[in-house]
């Protein structure tokens, strides 16, 4: 999230909007794809060795951008609902989890 506003140069809520859209442009499909490889990358402490281009000759192989299902539109799912669903559960979410411990 942080590193894709950076990227863009907008606010966290301009970033809900992008997720909100019916519709995305390459260019922002092809950044988050990217920006979430490059995060799990340096999670594994991995090299980062894939390009944005690679990222577009990977959702040519997944069947395009008009594809609508595989895994592209697997992946953009993961990202708007737990990030939506993280933002709007909140602190409430975390309070209940503890409660629940035994």
């Amino acid at each position: 999230m942080r590193r894709f506003t950076d990227k863009n140069k907008i606010t966290i809520d301009q970033y809900f909007d992008v997720l909100t859209r019916a519709a995305y442009d390459l260019n922002t499909l092809v950044q988050l794809v990217h920006i979430g490889y490059e995060s799990a990358c340096t999670s594994n402490k991995e090299e980062v060795v894939f390009t944005e281009d690679d990222v577009c000759d990977w959702i040519d192989e997944v069947g395009g951008v008009f594809r609508q299902d595989g895994p592209l539109v697997d992946y953009i799912k993961y990202i708007v609902d737990n990030t939506l669903l993280q933002v709007n559960k909140g602190p409430v979410a975390k309070a209940e989890k503890k409660k629940s411990k035994p």
